[in-house]
């Protein structure tokens, strides 16, 4: 299984109840696929207890067979820095339906998670510029300085942004790196320089040709996780050329 899939929760569930309006969603009982029931707000709380369960030795989330990039293969063991991040929305979102929920006990818990994966990011995760992407099962660091492919990887700049995980400097710089090393004129690239000799064990993207698909090629979701990451640090302008590089209509020569 995959160690992403449970926390896009936390971006859909309160869009939907943003949109409707219906607070009390969260007060659904719902069941899950194998058995048993609870309520919405007790799956939101089973889907952070399942990355809280699975980690390494640094203490982040393990990438298990992959995360969002299903060509990653860490190690089950192996960590992502991409679903640390997420995980890290994840407890703040939690965080916040708790207390309107009047669940006061239930924030205290995911706050207190959050503030120590706040420190084994910061402690093990941050490379002068940007972030790394991943540390293997054997304690090979992936997106390093040193590391001569995949370098820079997008998912974990941005998400390290939008999570709130970042410092405000950190935040200046890794976003800096991705308009020097990725951004391109159609669109932000995945990660830079692509990937020839990482061993495919690890990273099955190898396979690809450079620029295509996972091998740093360009794709339409991380576009828009580019776009938000700018617009919360205030650069409008910047976002928007990110926006409008990636659009089809961006081709149209008419």
């Amino acid at each position: 299984y995959r160690s992403d899939d449970c926390l896009w929760f936390f971006n859909a569930v309160p869009a939907f109840v943003a949109e409707t309006g219906d607070f009390d969603f969260y007060n659904k009982v719902l069941p899950y696929a194998d058995e048993g029931e609870a309520t919405v707000f007790g799956h939101l709380r089973r889907a952070l207890e399942f990355n809280l369960e699975r980690n390494g030795r640094h203490h982040l989330p393990c990438g298990l067979s992959a995360d969002w990039n299903d060509c990653l293969r860490l190690g089950y063991y192996g960590e992502s820095l991409f679903v640390a991040f997420q995980l890290r929305l994840g407890l703040t979102v939690y965080a916040e339906i708790a207390e309107r929920l009047g669940q006061p006990e239930e924030a205290a818990w995911a706050l207190a998670h959050r503030d120590r994966l706040d420190a084994d990011i910061q402690a093990n995760t941050w490379d002068g510029d940007w972030f790394i992407w991943a540390i293997t099962e054997d304690g090979t660091v992936y997106g390093t300085k040193d590391y001569e492919e995949g370098q820079v990887y997008l998912n974990t700049q941005v998400w390290a942004v939008i999570s709130g995980a970042a410092t405000p400097e950190q935040a200046e710089k890794c976003m800096q790196t991705v308009n020097e090393k990725l951004a391109t004129p159609f669109g932000l690239m995945l990660c830079a320089p692509p990937l020839v000799k990482t061993s495919i064990e690890v990273m099955r993207a190898v396979v690809f040709n450079p620029g295509i698909k996972e091998n740093a090629g360009i794709f339409n979701h991380t576009q828009g996780w580019g776009v938000m990451a700018e617009c919360m640090l205030g650069h409008g302008d910047r976002a928007y050329e990110y926006y409008r590089a990636a659009m089809p209509a961006a081709y149209n020569e008419c």
